[in-house]
Order: C-alpha cells, then sequence, then structure tokens
C-alpha cells in the first residue's frame, strides 16, 4: 500500500494526477469530438515530414499516463503512415506505452494489491493463479481486446515478471494492432478493411483456443 510517509512516491503521484486531470480538462474544454481529433493529429504529424514519425511513436509511448485511447492512435498510424510502416512504428509506441503502464502500475498499485490480498482470500486467490500463468494470461488479455491499459496497470499492480508481461504484450497485441492499423489505412484503401477482419478474425480464433485449453486444463485438475 503506498505510504504516506514516502514523500517521493507521494510527489510523483500526485504529479501524475495533476498531469491527467490537465489533460482532461483540457480536452473537455476545447469539446473536440473524436471524429476531429484523428483529423487534426493526422494533420499535425504530416506537417513535420521526417520527424512525424518520432513524434507519434513519443505521443504513444506515454499517451497510457492520459488514457488516450490506443486503438485512435493506432488507426492514424495507419491512415498517417500507411498499413505496413504505420504497424512497424505501432508496434515501438505500443510495448513502449505498455511497459510505461507495467512499471507505474508496480510502483504504485502493488503493495495496494498485496494489502487487499491479505484481507481476502478469494483477491489473494486471483493474484496467486494469475502470477503463477502471467504469460498466458497476459497473452490471452491482449488477444480478447481488454482495455489496453487495464491490462498494463492491473499487471504491474499484481508484480508478475516483467519479462512475461512484455512477451505476452508483443505477441498478444499483433492481430489487434493489426486489424486497427489496417481499419485506419482503409480510409484511402478500402480493401484493406478484408485485411482488417481477417487479423480481427485470427485474434479472436486464437483467444478462443486459449481460452478453452486453460477450461480443459481445470477440469484435469480437479
Amino acid at each position: 500500500m503506498m505510504k504516506l510517509d514516502n514523500p517521493v512516491k507521494v510527489t510523483l503521484f500526485a504529479l501524475w494526477i495533476t498531469v491527467f486531470s490537465v489533460a482532461v480538462y483540457f480536452y473537455l474544454s476545447l469539446g473536440i469530438p473524436v471524429h476531429d481529433i484523428v483529423r487534426i493529429l493526422r494533420e499535425f504529424v504530416n506537417r513535420l515530414g521526417i520527424w512525424g514519425p518520432l513524434l507519434y511513436v513519443v505521443l504513444y509511448s506515454f499517451r497510457s499516463l492520459i488514457l488516450f485511447p490506443a486503438s485512435l492512435l493506432t488507426a492514424i498510424s495507419g491512415l498517417v503512415f500507411g498499413p505496413w510502416y504505420g504497424m512497424l512504428l505501432t508496434v515501438v509506441g505500443e510495448n513502449i506505452s505498455g511497459n510505461i503502464s507495467f512499471i507505474v502500475g508496480r510502483y504504485f498499485g502493488s503493495g495496494l494489491v498485496r494489502h487487499l490480498g491479505s484481507k481476502s482470500r478469494h483477491l489473494a486467490s486471483l493474484e496467486c493463479k494469475f502470477r503463477e500463468n502471467a504469460f498466458l494470461a497476459v497473452l490471452t488479455m491482449r488477444l480478447m481486446y481488454m482495455p489496453f491499459d487495464f491490462v498494463g496497470y492491473m499487471s504491474g499492480a499484481c508484480n508478475i515478471r516483467q519479462r512475461d508481461f512484455a512477451l505476452g504484450t508483443v505477441i498478444g497485441t499483433i492481430p489487434g494492432l493489426a486489424t486497427f492499423v489496417f481499419l485506419g489505412s482503409a480510409i484511402t484503401d478500402p480493401k484493406n478493411l478484408v485485411i482488417a477482419f481477417l487479423f480481427f478474425v485470427v485474434g479472436w480464433l486464437i483467444s478462443n483456443v486459449l481460452k478453452e485449453k486453460e477450461k480443459l486444463n481445470k477440469t484435469l485438475s480437479v
């Protein structure tokens, strides 16, 4: 649990909340619709020329701190950079972003999870099971398109090995990442809708196979 006698942690947490609050206030005060955000970001990145890809990766890497939707930036990459280059940039930005949320979740949340687990056998059991099969758990959640930042913060708070989290994220996000990148690029090339749909189906099928395998393992272990 985050102790109030730890001035560094309290200061950093307050700074994080301040940045998040300012970002939310700024967005609400502008009153910009979601489709306009996509257009504005696209134009801004395009104007930067050769620096555009670098800015995109930097924005993607730190967007988890203000919970900016990953799906929007992912779709923008396909629209601005094309599907394949967009995928490359997004793989880099998304994995940096995921690991940042993991580190922040571990730093601020691991003590809280342990505290809650000591008060509840059910929570303690869930945390234990999650940590025992961390790679598979993260992989399945990524393939099931669970909220990207939620998975990162929760994994960090549950204090799993970062190697398991990083590997599960790298592999598990590919189908969803490709789906949104090709959806974005479909605005200029409609045939990419078919490719986006195929990646979505692949991710869905793999996640269902993993879930059925987990159910079978639980049945056999009883």
